[in-house]
């Protein structure tokens, strides 16, 4: 057998393939503050929503989408609207990127009433934390859940993302309540973003409502852009900003690496 580095880190088992890896909590040290109060390792898997599905574009491009604030309020206009994208708060700690956003006005009327299931992190703390861990480890926790998006290179232009989720360990009748309580807000929330003469048809991905389908749809769509003979660089807003910066990273990464070889 060969020797190997492990670890745990908020309820997961980690193994490096150097035995002198660093430990983990020196690794995501810096950004473990900012990555939410969730207490993973108390929290039960949800097997249903456990998921695993490949996105026809390079890894990079699924983890700047994955990071890119400006998208949100336009890609997902109609399917994450909950939160409040104009006030998210975001940045880096060393190679990790770190983000929080506050629930929408509607959704924080009555948020102990509007969660779909029982909470899992203690009052007063609300919002969305959807961080990315480099390389291509990203985190959503929110007020009623915990998630993992693994995401892995199988091609220049193809990758792997792996969904699991964590809910709150509560009885059958507490997450019935909360269904009960959640039904009128869920019910009348989100829809597809094209309709009528917008769609291209009824298997258009903007016609889902699921926002994981646009986000499948906007990498590989940017895949095909990167191939076409007119493609060229152009200006970032600000809510690009960690597009640019992730790019950074890669590339400082690599340098290190070249550097030890």
């Amino acid at each position: 057998m060969k020797p190997a580095s492990v670890d745990l880190w908020r309820g997961m088992i980690f193994v490096h393939p150097d035995p002198q890896a660093p430990s983990l909590a020196e690794w995501f040290g810096p950004v473990d503050p900012l990555l939410g109060p969730h207490k993973p390792e108390e929290l039960v898997e949800y097997g249903e929503a456990r998921q695993s599905y490949e996105i026809r574009a390079n890894w990079k491009i699924v983890v700047e989408n994955y990071i890119d604030v400006y998208h949100l309020s336009h890609l997902h206009s109609n399917t994450l609207h909950m939160y409040d994208h104009g006030r998210a708060e975001y940045g880096w700690k060393g190679p990790h990127y770190h983000f929080w956003e506050p629930p929408a006005s509607d959704y924080a009327r009555a948020l102990e009433k509007n969660l779909p299931t029982p909470r899992v992190i203690p009052k007063p703390h609300v919002g969305a934390w959807v961080p990315m861990l480099f390389p291509g480890i990203g985190l959503a926790g929110s007020e009623d859940s915990w998630n993992i998006f693994i995401i892995t290179p199988l091609a220049p232009d193809r990758t792997r993302v792996e969904n699991r989720t964590r809910l709150a360990s509560a009885s059958a009748s507490e997450y019935s309540r909360q269904q009960w309580s959640s039904y009128a807000f869920w019910r009348d929330f989100g829809g597809p973003k094209y309709k009528g003469d917008d769609a291209l048809g009824k298997d258009d991905p903007m016609t889902s409502g699921d926002f994981t389908t646009e986000d499948v749809y906007a990498c590989e769509q940017q895949q095909k852009s990167l191939a076409s003979p007119l493609f060229e660089v152009g200006p970032a807003s600000v809510g690009e900003g960690p597009v640019l910066q992730h790019q950074q990273v890669v590339m400082d990464f690599m340098t290190k690496a070249e550097a030890e070889t």
